[in-house]
């Protein structure tokens, strides 16, 4: 179970106890000028001789009399539907046996307490086992005899505790965290946005505490902050870490330059999400992220154009201008960006990677007849990224006839008749720099490789080849997502969404590191073997490590939030999830469940051996 430090001084305190009544007895003070010292210890197992022992009286004065001590009791927490009922337990006794041992060293060597910053992160939290706590309940502190204690209401990671003294009648209430807002424990809160806000999944985090045997909440209790609370916490942060970049993008000259690409949240041609996410590449900024359910549109594969379509919206109502736009061939995008946006000056590129992956799949396909094309494959598909790397102006004509260019090329023929590029741009190729043959004009390998240059479709996309920014953030982007969204878990439509901005943010937060530096200045870099380089190295620059001061601002607004106004948090979730489309299931024809299983048994039954 866990315990905050910032609780301690409401362990040692005897000034926070319940009024108690005890007649005519006297009970010690407890301020400073008390007569009377007791040292107190844990109860430990010892090889010693073992003895009954007794706490140790030490006389300083004069013994005298004091008036009983009253104090006021600690508020339990409320029962309301912000906690499950069906993590609160009440737990026996597990008081003290007074007949084990002690050790009796490090008595008194007791270390300064610590000192913690106030901010929610600053007070620690310590995980201790139930019989040590107990332990700490097993004397009074008011008479220094012996007591008993009980836990008397466990909820999530929330415990009160319950000590009497049977001697003096002296008894108090003691809890491990304080509460936000009158009734949430503050743990059961901070775990579930610890969980939400790293990108874990509940279930499996809270699978492993349980195994660990440390008390936490439920998973229903986690799912219900998640809606209510952690969700609004994270749509917040992310608009206000929009609308900072849009105001950064206003102030920058040419409009946006915007690389945007469709995730699906899961493999094949049925998914139920389709995410369009947006990045300004000259400062490798996420700007949107659009998530549409595939039941809003005909199908799956038109998420990606609404997508599009919905962050252009959203970008016309912040009046920032679309200057270029560089996304793959999809050709539905393709359609609606020519006829909608490039009238209002909006460039559009193809990112190069898209179109060499396919290049590189037909040039495999033709060399298993004609093995001298697999020698050709690395210069043809960098060929390709020459052809935009070396047009700056993105000139469609110069690009097309770079590109046809090669189809002479490779038969060392660099003169052409294309007066946009009528000569190969290299210098005369000695027979030293040469690793391949030429191919003979005619040949199967050449008309192959002819037929493959010279598509029509190929040509058309070479004109719009980007030549300068690319979509490769976008990639390495998603890449990230799988972290917060993995696609072999499913989500609902708003925890699909508010991890989507986790990402987000995460990638805002951490996009522009710098390259880490030994101790004495020079870079690091990483030889990796990548499966797609087919036993090629490459060598990667080895970032700084990531930041993630996002979540700590995360847990700050989600304490802060609820402190201040539980229900403001819940006014923004109801307006979320009215703004949510319906589950997918609730557009069909809903079956009892009784008639469900009832047809179920029949035609399992048909197959039951007699």
């Amino acid at each position: 179970m866990m315990t905050d430090t910032s609780q301690q001084e409401t362990v040692d305190s005897v000034d926070t106890v319940e009024s108690v009544d005890t007649g005519d007895q006297p009970l010690p003070s407890s301020t400073s000028d008390a007569v009377t010292q007791c040292y107190l210890k844990p109860p430990r197992w010892s090889r010693a001789v073992q003895v009954n022992l007794k706490p140790k009286m030490v006389s300083v004065g004069t013994q005298t009399s004091f008036s009983p001590q009253t104090s006021t009791p600690l508020a339990s927490p409320e029962q309301t539907d912000d906690e499950d009922d069906d993590n609160a337990s009440v737990v026996s006794d597990l008081s003290w046996v007074p007949e084990e041992p002690m050790h009796e060293e490090d008595l008194f060597d007791e270390e300064p307490p610590y000192a913690c910053d106030p901010h929610h992160n600053g007070i620690d939290k310590f995980i201790v086992c139930q019989e040590e706590l107990m332990g700490l309940f097993a004397i009074c502190p008011a008479c220094c005899e012996r007591s008993d204690s009980s836990i008397v209401q466990q909820e999530g990671t929330f415990v009160k505790i319950k000590q009497v003294c049977a001697s003096c009648g002296y008894h108090r209430f003691w809890q491990n965290q304080p509460m936000l807002h009158r009734n949430m424990p503050t743990c059961n809160l901070l775990l579930s946005g610890a969980i939400h806000f790293t990108g874990c999944l509940a279930t499996q985090t809270l699978r492993m505490l349980t195994l660990f045997g440390l008390q936490c909440i439920s998973a229903s209790s986690f799912f219900r902050h998640q809606r209510r609370y952690t969700i609004p916490v994270i749509v917040q942060a992310w608009q206000n870490d929009q609308a900072k970049n849009f105001s950064d993008l206003r102030a920058m000259d040419g409009g946006l330059v915007l690389a945007g690409d469709c995730r699906s949240d899961s493999p094949g041609h049925c998914a139920k999400y389709g995410s369009y996410s947006l990045i300004e590449d000259r400062v490798n900024k996420v700007v949107d992220v659009q998530l549409v359910q595939s039941s809003e549109v005909p199908n799956s594969s038109w998420c990606e154009l609404e997508g599009l379509k919905r962050s252009v919206d959203l970008l016309r109502g912040k009046d920032l201008h679309l200057a270029t736009l560089i996304t793959d061939r999809h050709r539905q995008v393709a359609k609606w960006v020519r006829e909608e946006l490039s009238p209002e000056g909006t460039r559009h590129y193809f990112d190069v990677w898209h179109i060499a992956k396919s290049l590189g799949k037909a040039l495999d396909a033709a060399s298993k007849e004609c093995d001298q094309l697999q020698l050709w494959r690395p210069a043809i598909v960098n060929h390709l990224y020459w052809t935009a790397a070396s047009t700056p102006d993105g000139n469609p004509a110069v690009m097309e006839a770079k590109w046809r260019s090669l189809v002479n090329h490779i038969q060392d023929i660099h003169d052409h008749d294309t007066p946009a590029f009528s000569s190969c741009a290299h210098g005369p190729l000695d027979g030293d720099q040469r690793n391949k043959e030429w191919l003979d004009p005619g040949s199967l390998a050449a008309v192959k490789l002819e037929n493959i240059i010279m598509r029509t479709a190929l040509l058309k996309d070479v004109r719009q080849l980007s030549p300068q920014h690319q979509t490769f953030s976008l990639e390495a982007y998603h890449s990230l997502i799988l972290h917060f969204a993995p696609k072999h878990t499913g989500f609902s439509y708003l925890g699909m969404y508010s991890r989507l901005l986790l990402a987000a943010l995460h990638y805002n937060h951490n996009a522009n590191r710098e390259t880490a530096r030994r101790s004495d200045g020079t870079e690091k870099y990483c030889v990796r073997y990548p499966r797609f380089r087919k036993g090629a190295h490459v060598v990667l620059p080895i970032k700084e490590a990531a930041s993630y001061g996002y979540a700590t601002s995360l847990m700050k607004a989600l304490r802060e939030s609820y402190t201040n106004s539980p229900a403001a948090l819940r006014e923004v979730s109801d307006n979320l999830s009215s703004d949510a489309p319906a589950p997918i299931a609730k557009s069909f024809e809903q079956v009892p469940k009784e008639k469900a299983v009832s047809l179920y048994l029949a035609r399992q039954s048909r197959y039951k051996k007699t």
